[in-house]
């Protein structure tokens, strides 16, 4: 879990949900927190195709939908990765390292261009 921030996040909140207000943080079953991160990519994913219409408002929204899929992409990795990183960091017990952030934004780098890829074809 330690090598990518969204696992360990997800780590987190399925421990905190699971074992109530508990200050220890337990071991959740790693097929949970993969599942959730999906769940999250999925939902996130269809999130952006309800953001779609709106987007090709703006003035560079007609530019490409991969540009923006990308765009869209480190958005959510600094909304949901970059910006809640000390009040995880709490919640765990555990430090969020630097490399595991650089690997999170790779790996949202990789998701957007997923995203805006598969998007069109929809």
């Amino acid at each position: 879990m330690n090598g990518v921030a969204e696992w360990q996040s997800n780590w987190i909140i399925i421990s905190k949900l699971n074992r109530g207000h508990s200050t220890k943080i337990g071991e959740p079953k790693i097929s949970w927190t993969v599942s959730l991160h999906l769940w999250h990519g999925v939902a996130a994913g269809i999130v952006f195709g309800l953001l779609l219409p709106y987007l090709a408002l703006l003035p560079s929204g007609n530019f490409s939908i991969l540009l923006d899929a990308v765009v869209y992409s480190v958005a959510l990795w600094i909304i949901f990765m970059l910006a809640p990183r000390r009040l995880f960091e709490s919640a765990g017990g555990a430090r969020i390292s630097d490399p595991s952030l650089s690997i999170a934004l790779a790996s949202h780098l990789v998701y957007g261009i997923f995203l805006g890829l598969l998007v069109p074809l929809a």
